[in-house]
């Protein structure tokens, strides 16, 4: 049985922290949370990788520590080195075009310009892997695009968050039981509780 690799993006170093880039390691901190599974600094792998169980699968989490446009360098040498299927691999990452709140579940596609999407899909060589995006948008109109992204998530939404992360924590969950096409529906229609 082939292990799972699920990537959250974002980019090391306090003054990230809760930033709206950082979404996928905030979901990669509640999934080894809730699978009782400890991450340790593996500077060689450049990744903070840790190990957990569900249901007789090993899934490795892992948050690259390259910074979001390099992320490939972290996840094409583990999936390599774990003899992982490009099917067993999730990505984490952050969408501004997707409103907050929001997710999307694809099986594959473009990067969508998400750049650390295009860096693993480059180190790849192919874009044959399911990814989580999670909305931090819209952006609003004029606003510099780095500078949104690099961000604080507002009061608002940072008590929005556990919400939103719990509900995709089980939509990952879904994904490892029972696979892409049927967990789509059940990340792609859901809908933040209004406050």
């Amino acid at each position: 049985m082939s292990d799972y690799l699920i990537v959250g993006l974002g980019n090391p170093g306090q003054q990230y922290d809760m930033t709206r880039h950082n979404i996928g390691w905030l979901l990669i901190d509640v999934l080894a949370q809730r699978w009782s599974a400890s991450l340790s600094l593996r500077p060689k792998e450049k990744a903070w990788l840790g190990a957990a169980r569900l249901d007789g699968h090993k899934i490795w989490l892992c948050k690259p520590t390259t910074y979001m446009n390099l992320s490939g360098e972290a996840v094409q040498p583990l999936l390599a080195y774990y003899q992982i299927p490009r099917e067993h691999l999730l990505v984490l990452s952050d969408d501004v075009t997707l409103d907050f709140g929001r997710a999307r579940l694809r099986a594959k596609g473009s990067s969508g310009g998400q750049k650390g999407i295009q860096n693993i899909i480059q180190r790849l060589g192919g874009e044959d892997f399911a990814r989580l995006r999670l909305g931090v948008g819209p952006k609003p109109a004029g606003r510099d695009l780095a500078g949104f992204v690099l961000q604080r998530f507002n009061k608002e939404e940072q008590a929005a968050l556990p919400e939103i992360l719990d509900q995709m924590a089980r939509g990952a969950e879904r994904w490892v039981r029972e696979g892409v096409e049927a967990t789509v529906p059940f990340v792609n229609g859901w809908r933040l509780t209004p406050p």
